[in-house]
């Protein structure tokens, strides 16, 4: 995705319209998911849009009544993954609260097994995700999601410690949200040997850095 799209490119690549009704959520569905699969099978080589059509089983002109190109259909991708976080983290604040440092190791090493799953299962939409970061037009979209994840964090954490101020648990949501972005995004440009490692380097950052705020026996 091309880093200089300007805001005329960024109205383009919006869905033409959204589904209100269950028979065209099911219809955006086919069609995400099938570009997903697509994604994957290929690698870094973007599906055409009669290749998602044909694997969702629908007609080119059924896809572009949601979507006007290949490149939006990636980007809602894109907002799906995004979206997906912040249901993995908020399941920790369910979670029963870990009482010392053992459990809340197993907490983070549960958090860190769900996250990562959905970094290897939608590597190939990284490039997507990158070009988001570095246009000045579409980060406002993985801002909105950033901000939902570091407030989760922060609640994770003040979760498992009531009496940790809000900015301290805001300040070490971002260092885990940034830190465990930008490092997964290294490993996976690598294979999987050096995504495993480096995520268990990013796992003994994160106990090093809030485990002393925690109040844990």
């Amino acid at each position: 995705m091309n880093r200089d799209l300007k805001r005329k490119t960024r109205i383009a690549l919006e869905p033409r319209k959204q589904p209100r009704q269950e028979r065209s959520s099911k219809v955006v569905d086919r069609i995400l998911d099938a570009a997903l699969i697509l994604t994957r099978e290929q690698g870094t080589k973007t599906p055409t849009t009669l290749a998602i059509a044909q694997r969702a089983g629908l007609s080119v002109g059924s896809v572009y009544q949601y979507y006007p190109n290949k490149e939006a259909i990636l980007l809602d991708l894109a907002r799906r993954w995004l979206g997906a976080f912040p249901e993995v983290i908020a399941k920790r604040i369910e979670a029963p609260r870990p009482t010392d440092r053992d459990a809340f190791r197993r907490e983070v090493r549960e958090l860190f097994i769900d996250t990562s799953r959905l970094y290897l299962d939608n590597a190939s939409l990284m490039p997507v995700i990158e070009a988001i970061t570095g246009n000045a037009e579409l980060r406002p979209i993985q801002n909105e999601y950033d901000e939902r994840i570091i407030a989760l964090y922060a609640a994770w954490l003040q979760h498992v410690n009531p009496a940790l101020k809000d900015e301290v648990a805001g300040r070490l949501g971002v260092l885990m949200m940034e830190v465990g972005h930008v490092c997964r995004l290294v490993g996976l440009k690598r294979d999987r040997k050096a995504f495993d490692l480096i995520q268990d380097d990013v796992e003994i950052m994160w106990l090093a850095l809030v485990t002393p705020y925690l109040d844990l026996d």
